[in-house]
Formats: C-alpha cells, sequence, structure tokens
C-alpha cells in the first residue's frame, strides 16, 4: 500500500511540474542576440544567445577589459564610423514588437551632432529603431522609428528632456509594444511615448556604432551586456535580466522531471 501512495504521490508531482507554464517566464524566450563583448576572436565578438548571428567589429571598434560592467570585456565605441555589424537574419527583418536592453557608459559628451548608439536600418531610413546621443547640449538619449520619425526626443534618467552623467553606468531598455515605446533606465520606467504601430522593416544588418545608412559619425560610449528580443518584455524581466544576466533555461523540459539551467553571467 505504501508502494502505491508513494508512486501516485511522485506521478501527481510530475504531471504538476510539466504542467506549469516553463516558458512563460522564460528570458530566452524571443531572445535574438546577446553580447556579454568579453573577448573577440578575429574581430568576431559571439552571440551568446544560441542562435548564431555573430558580431563583426568594424572601422576600430574594440573589445577593451580596463573598463566593464561585468565580466571580462566591453565593447568600446569611439566615435567616427566605428561601428559592430550583425549581419540581418528572419527575426531581425520581421519584428515588430521588441525590445532592445543594454549597459552603457558613455565617455564623452555628445559632438554637436547627432551621433549614433545603435540603429536597425530599414528602406529608405535609420529608424527600426534608430538610436542616438542628442544633439541639443544635454547627454540623453534620441529614439526613434520610421515611418513618420517618431520616438522619445531626449529622454534620460528621469524621463524626457533630463541627461545621463558621463563615466558613470546605466542600464538602458526600449520596449516597443504596439504603438508605444517605453523606455526604462536601471531597471525603473522613466517614460512612454508614441510610435508607429507598424514600423518599417526589411533585409538590412544590426549596427552597434554608426550605421551606413546614416551620414555622422557615431557616440563615444563603453557598452555592456546587449541584448535584443523580437518581443516586448515587462519590468519584472528587464529587472532580473539587469541583475542577473539572460538566464538560458533549456528549449525542451517537458519530457523531463528534473531541469538544469545556467546563466551566461560573469558578473563579480
Amino acid at each position: 500500500m505504501k508502494v502505491v501512495i508513494i508512486l501516485v504521490v511522485l506521478f501527481v508531482a510530475f504531471m504538476f511540474i510539466n504542467a506549469l507554464p516553463v516558458s512563460a517566464a522564460n528570458p530566452k524566450d524571443g531572445l535574438m542576440v546577446f553580447f556579454t563583448f568579453d573577448k573577440a576572436v578575429g574581430g568576431n565578438v559571439d552571440d551568446l544567445s544560441g542562435n548564431g548571428h555573430d558580431g563583426n567589429l568594424q572601422q576600430g571598434a574594440e573589445i577593451v577589459t580596463d573598463i566593464k560592467k561585468y565580466g571580462t570585456g566591453a565593447l568600446r565605441i569611439e566615435g567616427g564610423n566605428q561601428t559592430m555589424e550583425v549581419e540581418s537574419f528572419t527575426e531581425l527583418e520581421e519584428y515588430q514588437d521588441h525590445t532592445y536592453l543594454f549597459w552603457i557608459y558613455f565617455t564623452a559628451a555628445p559632438s554637436g551632432g547627432w551621433d549614433q548608439i545603435f540603429a536597425k536600418p530599414a528602406p529608405g531610413g535609420d529608424r527600426s529603431p534608430g538610436v542616438w546621443a542628442t544633439a541639443q547640449g544635454t547627454l540623453a538619449i534620441h529614439w526613434r522609428y520610421n515611418p513618420g520619425n517618431l520616438g522619445f526626443q531626449a529622454v534620460g534618467p528621469e524621463g524626457e528632456a533630463t541627461a545621463f552623467d558621463k563615466e558613470t553606468w546605466y542600464h538602458v531598455a526600449g520596449v516597443k509594444e504596439g504603438a508605444t515605446l517605453t523606455a526604462f533606465v536601471d531597471g525603473e520606467k522613466v517614460a512612454s511615448i508614441a510610435v508607429p504601430a507598424k514600423i518599417d522593416q526589411g533585409k538590412y544588418s544590426l549596427f552597434i556604432g554608426k550605421s551606413p545608412a546614416y551620414a555622422n559619425q557615431c557616440a563615444k560610449f563603453i557598452m555592456d551586456d546587449f541584448a535584443g528580443y523580437n518581443r516586448p518584455l515587462d519590468e519584472d524581466e528587464i529587472k532580473t535580466i539587469m541583475g542577473k544576466g539572460v538566464q538560458m533555461f533549456p528549449v525542451e523540459s517537458k519530457d523531463k522531471l528534473t531541469t538544469t539551467w545556467g546563466e551566461i553571467k560573469y558578473k563579480s
């Protein structure tokens, strides 16, 4: 009788575990690219999402070890045409709702022009999104979409028309959901604004630094832990990723009683 009871308990536990919505809180769902920038080999930076969309350093962009948020390195972009290119792939060409999040450390004020931070170009424009340091005398982020060139004019740590400090690490996330773009700084929602519900798209690479669709120079900054999703993340997910990194859960777990998982993070 005891054996029967034990078997029943184990069966119920097994069914309960497998009925859990494993993917609902899975930070890997919708993850397109993830870079820790810990090293480069032959000018290539590994995409740690598991999707194989590695970045290629160009025009003097480099991995540095003296200033980084986590791990052993970070991406340094120092103006001009410096960039890291991630070649186009299906999800990058088709997403509408999405999230980009990263740590950024500005090493200099804007040049006086619109200094690019990163961009996903589309036909006839550079705003799917296009993200710049502003040209308005304050160190803030200009985050825009086409059609219509809509989005934040100059968002900072306290919302629109506020400024970042130089030589300070900030965690920044931009979440597009439907016709709304929401900005998070250091895990806190700071502003929301209207954007096109359907943005321009096409077969163009993602560039961190300067994109060839833009005439002027890129900004001067160091970046760590850059991730791009083809879905909107919520505030809890952003805070979790900011604090723990992108947790890499298994794709399939329904046929297993126990599941192991790890994190891509080298947090000190």
